[in-house]
């Protein structure tokens, strides 16, 4: 029996951008040091590529990180991740904050976006956990291709009393030969997904994307996805997205096709006042699992037949939604899948500002 979750790299879509045989994938890349302004977001696709978004740079980045896999994963358990971080960035920890972070499915290496307060001005770097332990990892003469966000919001605008143009990029994710970007857009209903084929060829395709939002009980067009991940749900690809506060929506990936406004689907509402910190969805002894990281409230876990038989929350109400179990974890601050009995998860230990990183086995969860 075909599993409901199934993340097949080489499947297409039935939309009309082309998917990529995997041996182009770097047949436009090139070797220099890529003009990176922020890191906000980084996710792997296949054969070791690294993808980058750089909301200041309103830019997509792709790099071979030429990766090794790794013998073990017996240093990926480190207390105080976020004071060796700072360490290495010369900072005080109360001045760095990680962005994201990403495993690589080929090496099983982790990578770290980082970010570093310096009066006025803000600095980024990217990280590697491998073998070798924790270590910044070089963007300097690297091979690499690049793509420019073509309807980044302008300058002025704010959301949130920030500059709009932070939330350009606020996730991303590889599927099925097109690289899929939730943030915000300069349209009317800025709140939006793009999907960009890759190899990168100067097209994207913005649908703005429009929730209930149960919390605040009305429909948002301008509050941005905050995490999502691309997911087949009984052969049906979708888009399930996390929102501050907590709205869960799922979309049809194949009705993302530029539309001024698309209305998802709300399935759960995990609770006001809460962060989604990362989305990861796998198959664990024959029954598929949605996990969604919070950093206010328990570690959400779905299976993938009841997200797909979800009804819509579409008015205020008591009705929390899908069925879901709650699995206290601590604070998630970060989230991944590791491999086939492992995720990984960044945990905030807020009264003592430290973060730490753990494996945690799917049997416990």
């Amino acid at each position: 029996m075909k599993s409901i979750l199934l993340f097949t790299l080489t499947l297409m879509l039935a939309f009309n951008l082309k998917a990529i045989p995997n041996e182009d994938l770097k047949a436009n890349f090139v070797i220099g040091t890529p003009e990176i302004s922020s890191i906000k977001a980084i996710s792997f696709g296949p054969e070791n590529i690294l993808f980058i978004g750089d909301n200041t740079g309103m830019t997509l980045i792709a790099v071979d990180v030429k990766d090794k896999k790794r013998s073990s994963a017996k240093n990926l358990n480190m207390e105080n991740l976020n004071s060796k971080l700072a360490n290495a960035m010369g900072a005080d920890k109360k001045d760095i904050k990680i962005q994201d972070m990403a495993v690589n499915p080929l090496s099983k290496n982790v990578f770290f976006a980082v970010s570093k307060q310096s009066g006025k001005k803000t600095y980024y770097s990217l990280f590697r956990l491998g073998e070798e332990g924790l270590k910044e990892y070089s963007l300097q003469e690297v091979s690499y291709s690049k793509m420019r966000i073509g309807n980044a919001p302008t300058e002025k605008h704010q959301t949130w009393n920030r500059p709009s143009r932070t939330y350009t990029v606020t996730d991303l994710h590889y599927a099925n030969g097109e690289l899929i970007i939730s943030g915000l857009s300069n349209e009317e209903f800025s709140s939006g997904l793009r999907r960009v084929p890759f190899p990168f060829k100067d097209e994207m395709l913005t649908t703005s994307v429009q929730v209930y939002h149960v919390s605040h009980g009305k429909n948002e067009t301008h509050a941005p996805i905050h995490r999502f991940l691309p997911v087949q749900l009984e052969k049906q690809w979708h888009v399930v997205a996390g929102y501050m506060c907590t709205p869960l929506v799922t979309f049809k990936l194949d009705q993302l096709d530029g539309n001024k406004k698309l209305i998802g689907k709300t399935v759960a509402e995990i609770g006001a006042g809460n962060t989604p910190t990362g989305i990861i969805a796998y198959t664990y002894k024959g029954q598929d699992f949605v996990l969604v990281g919070n950093n206010r409230h328990p570690l959400a876990k779905i299976t993938g037949k009841d997200l797909f038989n979800a009804k819509a929350i579409k008015a205020p109400s008591r009705d929390r939604g899908v069925k879901r179990e709650n699995v206290n974890l601590g604070s998630i601050a970060h989230i991944s899948d590791f491999d086939e009995n492992q995720i990984l998860i960044v945990l905030r230990n807020k009264s003592k500002d430290a973060y730490h990183l753990k494996t945690v086995a799917k049997s416990e969860i």
